[in-house]
């Protein structure tokens, strides 16, 4: 996964309202406690993000985690079947739907 994620996980915690800045730090000092196998931004992953993002008309962000499975060579799972599944699935991209399958 994208280190990005760290990212948007800690922004969603922070718009929580059971959430406070104390509470905050702790979730994040857990998560980096998961030791996640992580990719940084790099020229190809912004390339190949790029190109998933125009030719399915989705955003860089909904195409990162397309992109480091292309690269891979393995398959994003994601639950957002209206955007990230269904435009990048339609043009041919590694990406399955979440389901008590993959699971």
């Amino acid at each position: 996964m994208s280190d990005l994620f760290f990212h948007e996980v800690a922004n969603a915690l922070r718009y929580k309202e059971d959430f406070d800045e104390k509470r905050l730090a702790v979730a994040i000092e857990d998560l980096f406690g998961l030791h996640l196998n992580t990719r940084r931004a790099d020229l190809d992953l912004l390339k190949t993000a790029s190109a998933i993002a125009y030719r399915s008309e989705v955003t860089i962000y909904d195409a990162i985690p397309v992109a480091l499975a292309k690269l891979r060579g393995t398959i994003c799972i994601t639950a957002d079947q209206n955007t990230q599944f269904k435009r990048t699935k339609a043009k041919g991209y590694p990406v399955q739907l979440l389901s008590k399958e993959t699971l």
